[in-house]
């Protein structure tokens, strides 16, 4: 996955990253996809099947402080992290994240005792402080990755090393998280120790990756131009305005589409372990799911970057969502397949999902290093689309369908059985839907989109 670069004499110097700044930077990852996946694959869980709270209100109860304080805290942090950039590297932020995310953590884990109502708003107000947490080190981390090399093919390398660490990232979120909560026992106690587990996790992450970018990352930037002085003067609806051109706007609308698919399907995996394939060992086997997906990210990153500099990013981008979608489509019919069958597809859903993931964060950083006044607007754009995509698919629309459906949270704390319609609600939700996203995400992806049609020129 590295690359070296060499500038032809008479033209600028190319600045290139080398393994230890991609790997490096990659481990911060680690962080960011804890913070992103643990509230769809758990925090609703625990919400509707040990705290007994209805799946629309716990959905609800998500999805406020994930749009609202998610979104103004990427475009907020994103803003600042350009306009103070001559005075503050982007990689300083990072060490937000190493002070507040084990705070965020953990307050998010321990409710205190009392009614529904004293519980829902402690899980609001920890909610929202752990999305403003997340937002202080996710966009301008995201955005470092423009500052580390000059390279556009190169940016693909350090992409697929992110995805190797969100591998990681996931494997913590998705497998070590539920075999934690297994150890102690499943309830109250035990989530509060695996918030406490995750709170030294993530720091730690995060701290790699500011010592490992520190000679990339630019420290100091030119003299400030007239262009910069205008950039700073916008107001932040001029500047968000500025960065939805035609070239950027069908690649993030494609990106909410499918993430909003993914979301779904992750919020709604522990349901359909349980209920749907009746397994009393959810919480074990998940384990061995998130694995088998880790593995697929992994192993398809090589071929990805292949693929891309032959096809372009664009057509390899299509052909791993396809890939993607189709697997959830035959997953989502073969709950009696057992868990030998759900590794598997597991594994082949996650060689498409990278492929469409580090292509997409890709195609972001080719447009953001186009205008990098921007580039933590950009970021925060993307980010924020991650965000509202796992607000509406791993949170909001998870709990409307299940309700909808006849899912009984008393039944669930109870450890009882579901009724036949509430089945068929959790494959809507983990399957149905989030297929037709993505295949509509492909059409306009093939039909609108501009960005990554070149090859290893892109």
């Amino acid at each position: 996955m590295t690359s070296m670069t060499q500038a032809a004499p008479g033209t600028p110097s190319v600045k290139g990253a080398g393994l230890p700044v991609q790997i490096g930077y990659g481990v911060g990852q680690i962080a960011g996809q804890v913070f992103r996946d643990l509230p769809s694959l758990l925090l609703m869980f625990y919400m509707t099947t040990v705290l007994g709270i209805a799946p629309d209100v716990a959905g609800a109860t998500i999805f406020v402080p994930k749009l609202i304080i998610g979104l103004c805290a990427d475009v907020s942090v994103g803003i600042m992290s350009d306009r103070m950039r001559n005075r503050i590297a982007r990689r300083w932020w990072l060490l937000a994240g190493v002070l507040l995310s084990p705070l965020a953590m953990i307050l998010l884990f321990h409710v205190p005792d009392g009614d529904q109502t004293a519980k829902l708003i402690h899980i609001g107000g920890a909610f929202s402080l752990y999305m403003a947490v997340f937002a202080s080190f996710s966009v301008p981390y995201l955005a470092l990755a423009g500052e580390l090399t000059t390279n556009a093919t190169e940016r693909n390398h350090i992409m697929a090393w992110r995805l190797v660490f969100t591998a990681i990232g996931v494997l913590v979120a998705g497998a070590l998280a539920p075999a934690v909560v297994t150890a102690y026992g499943g309830g109250q106690p035990a989530y509060e120790a695996m918030s406490l587990v995750l709170a030294v996790i993530c720091p730690m992450a995060l701290l790699v990756a500011f010592f490992a970018t520190r000679g990339n990352a630019s420290e100091a930037m030119p003299r400030e131009t007239l262009a910069d002085t205008i950039a700073k003067r916008l107001s932040p609806a001029m500047a968000l305005a500025k960065i939805f051109r035609s070239r950027f706007t069908p690649l993030l609308g494609v990106n909410l589409m499918q993430l909003t698919g993914a979301g779904m399907g992750y919020a709604a995996l522990l349901y359909f372990l349980t209920y749907n394939m009746g397994r009393s060992d959810a919480f074990q086997i998940i384990g061995g799911i998130v694995l088998a997906a880790c593995a697929g990210i992994i192993v398809a990153q090589p071929f990805w970057v292949k693929l891309s500099a032959k096809t372009g990013k664009k057509r390899a981008y299509i052909y791993a969502t396809l890939l993607y979608a189709g697997t959830y489509m035959v997953w989502g019919f073969g709950a009696n397949w057992g868990a030998g069958a759900a590794f598997a597809l597991s594994f082949i859903a996650a060689l498409g999902n990278s492929g469409w993931a580090m292509l997409g964060f890709s195609m972001m950083s080719d447009v953001a290093a186009e205008d990098p006044d921007c580039a933590g607007l950009y970021s925060a754009a993307w980010i924020a689309c991650d965000k509202i995509a796992f607000a509406l698919g791993g949170t909001l629309l998870v709990g409307l369908i299940l309700s909808s459906y006849g899912f009984d949270s008393a039944k669930a704390v109870q450890g009882l059985p579901q009724v036949d319609s509430a089945l068929t609600g959790i494959v809507m939700a983990f399957a149905v839907v989030p297929v037709t996203l993505n295949l509509l995400a492909a059409a306009i992806m093939a039909r609108f989109s501009d960005v990554g049609l070149q090859g290893a020129e892109s």
